[in-house]
């Protein structure tokens, strides 16, 4: 990456990573790149990949960062594109999501549902389609 590229990247923390890790897993077909763990077992620091998507997640640490189970919610929606929304959503309500909307096609491309995972973050998934056919 060069010096004047930005890059965001979210990094979740959650009530039980192992647990939420393995949920993006089933869920997204996320593939485990790496995992930094305490001694007592605790996720100081993993991440995953969807596709090309990277996602940082922790185990919730008093004093450095907060789950969204705890404060009540997220104000933050994660958009990820996924290579097949029916399915995506289909495999993350049976795995403990709650679903927010209904999958629906958008006029401009996208096919799209909203859900709440089981560890309180929220998450539009989305796969584009073409409208022209």
């Amino acid at each position: 990456m060069s010096n004047s590229a930005s890059l965001a990247i979210p990094m979740l923390a959650v009530d039980d990573a192992s647990r939420a890790i393995e949920f993006y897993k089933n869920t997204f077909h996320a593939v485990e790149v790496s995992r930094m763990t305490t001694d007592e077992g605790k996720i100081e620091h993993a991440e995953i990949r969807v596709g090309e998507a990277r996602i940082m997640i922790a185990d919730e640490w008093q004093g450095h960062n907060r789950s969204a189970k705890s404060l009540g919610g997220t104000p933050v929606i994660i958009y990820l594109y996924v290579s097949n929304v029916d399915d995506a959503v289909k495999r993350a309500v049976n795995e403990g999501a709650v679903l927010l909307r209904p999958i629906q096609d958008l006029p401009h491309g996208e096919r799209v549902g909203k859900i709440e995972d089981p560890f309180g973050h929220v998450w539009m998934l989305a796969t584009p389609y073409n409208v022209n056919e």
